[in-house]
């Protein structure tokens, strides 16, 4: 008996911990499962609204003289006086006397060539008179005129004669010039931009006196992409906007547009355009050489939106937020890129007055998906 006793009692007791445990599992209650709070991403947009936009074409250029010349004698002789005004940086107009250069030799050609002219006039009456006695001698003979040779009738002596007073006449308009040829006159209004002679220095027509560059209009030639060439159509009334780094920060000044180029540029493919600045040397001056920034009116586009250039994804299209702050892909045409990073586009069938385009859309954007703007 006490053995049985000794085998039941624990059995009892891991059968009673079996049915506890079975109770305590069975009244625990299962956990409700938590719902997962709805993630929803926040965009940047940019309001954009249905305009008409006044466009530009923005390059740059630098300023060239539109006429520039190196000083030169046509004569030699010594510079003996030079012009206060030829000096650099000094404005000289048409006409002004730079320098001058000894002209003692070629007044005494010139006075040589004039006694010659005077022997030769002479030689000339003389030998007029001899041809009409020689005519007058022939038919004093009996004989026709007509049978005489021209050698009888000193014909040739008459035309070396003549031809002698050409000549003569000749050298002595040479020596004239040669004598105005002393004066080194700027040929038109200009800045001199160098000088490279002294008084007593002796010039030969390979001598370099000094340069000289035009002051009344100076030229920029402006290089366009063929999309920029696109875009305008300047006309002699086109005003051009200048404005330069190296100048006040207020300085802007007004060119027009003159021509183009008649070639492309073989290394970059770009066509010049070439505007003109009058006055470049006036009350605001403008230095050959000047980098300059060039503003070009373009067309006028009509009904189109501006939006960022990250906003258009893939050139093709943008994503835009709905009322009910749901991302819409709608497909975008680029009509024009502005240089500070804006766009002019057209959207396919859509005209709504205002548009909320988001400024950096997301590769894992949907159609239709839920966002918060962030920046509004």
């Amino acid at each position: 008996m006490k053995d049985f006793i000794k085998i039941i009692i624990p059995l009892a007791i891991i059968g009673l911990a079996v049915l506890g445990f079975i109770g305590l599992k069975a009244s625990k209650k299962e956990p409700k499962p938590k719902e997962q709070p709805e993630i929803i991403t926040s965009v940047d947009v940019i309001q954009s609204r249905l305009a008409t936009h006044a466009t530009k074409a923005e390059t740059f250029g630098t300023v060239r003289s539109k006429f520039e010349t190196k000083i030169s004698a046509q004569v030699s002789g010594k510079i003996i006086e030079l012009s206060p005004q030829f000096l650099v940086g000094k404005r000289v107009s048409s006409g002004t006397i730079l320098a001058v250069l000894d002209d003692t030799d070629y007044i005494a050609v010139l006075a040589q060539q004039q006694a010659n002219l005077t022997i030769a006039e002479r030689s000339l009456d003389e030998e007029k008179l001899r041809a009409e006695q020689a005519a007058q001698d022939w038919l004093a003979s009996g004989r026709e005129l007509a049978t005489a040779s021209d050698f009888v009738l000193r014909k040739p002596q008459l035309a070396a004669a003549k031809a002698s007073i050409d000549a003569t006449k000749a050298i002595i308009e040479k020596a004239k010039a040669d004598i105005d040829r002393t004066k080194i006159i700027a040929p038109f209004d200009s800045i001199v931009s160098s000088r490279n002679v002294s008084l007593g220095d002796f010039s030969t027509p390979q001598t370099i006196l000094g340069s000289l560059i035009s002051s009344d209009q100076a030229e920029i030639y402006l290089p366009l992409t063929a999309e920029q060439n696109q875009q305008i159509a300047p006309d002699a009334n086109t005003e051009i906007k200048l404005t330069s780094n190296t100048s006040e920060s207020s300085a802007t000044w007004t060119a027009k547009f003159s021509r183009y180029a008649p070639t492309i540029d073989t290394k970059n493919q770009v066509t010049y355009l070439i505007a003109t600045i009058d006055d470049p040397y006036g009350d605001k001056p403008l230095p050959v050489g000047t980098f300059v920034n060039a503003s070009i009116p373009a067309k006028t586009i009509k009904n189109a939106y501006s939006v960022p250039e990250s906003a258009l994804v893939n050139d093709a299209y943008i994503w835009m937020v709905s009322d009910e702050n749901k991302l819409v892909k709608t497909n975008a045409i680029r009509l024009f890129s502005l240089p500070s990073g804006m766009l002019i586009i057209k959207l396919d069938d859509k005209t709504n007055e205002e548009i909320k385009v988001v400024s950096r859309p997301l590769s894992t954007f949907k159609d239709g998906m839920k966002v918060q703007i962030s920046n509004l």
